[in-house]
């Protein structure tokens, strides 16, 4: 019997491999969340956008792409760039591949959400729309206009 090198953990639970876990955002939020437990240190929670992670599933789709070329694409996302780490490189390679379809699942259910629409602030006006016409002005009630020669 082999081990299994990563797991999914049902509908919501996100899917992890050692050391490495990735999860959606809640219902109201798209994109996903990265977290990462590297040895000796706090762990680190990177926060993907779906471009992001479908750029990433590509990635690890690729046998030409090395794990240490996808671990410097997640690196830069955060402000605070991540330090580089061979054995989370190759573990987060194993998720994406082994968790392909379910996460690109996640990716269309996420897509496919009605978002919702934000309210106008109180006393701002929206710009007219293109295809309004053009408000008609008034005519000018300048003093100075008044007096010169039509």
């Amino acid at each position: 019997m082999s081990a299994r090198r990563t797991f999914a953990h049902g509908p919501t639970g996100g899917w992890s491999a050692i050391a490495v876990h990735l999860e959606a955002a809640e219902a109201t939020q798209e994109g996903f969340y990265l977290t990462l437990f590297p040895d000796g240190r706090s762990p680190q929670v990177v926060f993907l956008r779906p471009h992001q992670l479908s750029q990433l599933l590509e990635m690890a789709s690729q046998s030409s792409i090395a794990d240490t070329q996808l671990w410097e694409a997640v690196a830069k996302i955060p402000l605070e760039p991540l330090l580089p780490n061979r054995a989370l490189s190759s573990r987060l390679r194993a998720l994406l591949v082994d968790q392909t379809s379910a996460i690109r699942e996640q990716l269309r259910a996420q897509a496919e959400r009605v978002k919702p629409v934000q309210a106008p602030l109180e006393g701002v006006e929206s710009p007219p729309a293109a295809d309004d016409p053009a408000p008609e002005t008034a005519p000018s009630s300048d003093p100075w206009k008044s007096n010169l020669p039509q």
